[in-house]
């Protein structure tokens, strides 16, 4: 599994809007200050807008926000915004080897571990996160 660098992105911005919640932060100054491009940035704000996760602010002191309390924002909330669903991330089916053999014995694996990773990063805040209270995944 490859988690990409939108995910890490996303992640690193709210970790930003986290420390001043009450405050609209500028998308352009943020992509600054960690040296991905403005476009790119974009992309990001426009999955965790969508996801409810960020919220937009209007007016000369307008960018973004946090939307709710980094307690009810899941990382696997902001794993689905910034790349996708863990469905897609484990969609075997478009690989050329699939199907080759009528009893895939790895289907198992694969689905096995897709619930074991959404019940892991689902059971993990951002909260946890900038609290360094992360969970092992057992």
């Amino acid at each position: 599994m490859k988690i990409t660098k939108r995910t890490d992105y996303a992640i690193r911005l709210i970790a930003d809007l986290a420390k001043q919640p009450d405050c609209c932060l500028g998308l352009r100054s943020l992509s600054d200050r960690h040296g991905v491009t403005y476009a790119f940035a974009r992309t990001v704000q426009q999955g965790l807008l969508k996801a409810g996760i960020i919220r937009a602010c209007r007016g000369i002191n307008g960018g973004i926000g946090l939307a709710r309390p980094l307690d009810q924002i899941t990382v696997l909330e902001v794993f689905e915004a910034a790349q996708g669903t863990l469905d897609d991330t484990f969609d075997i089916e478009d690989t050329s080897w699939y199907g080759l053999d009528d009893d895939c014995l790895s289907d198992q694996v694969w689905a096995s571990a897709k619930q074991v990773m959404s019940k892991h990063f689902s059971s993990i805040t951002m909260q946890d996160l900038m609290e360094k209270r992360i969970k092992s995944a057992s």
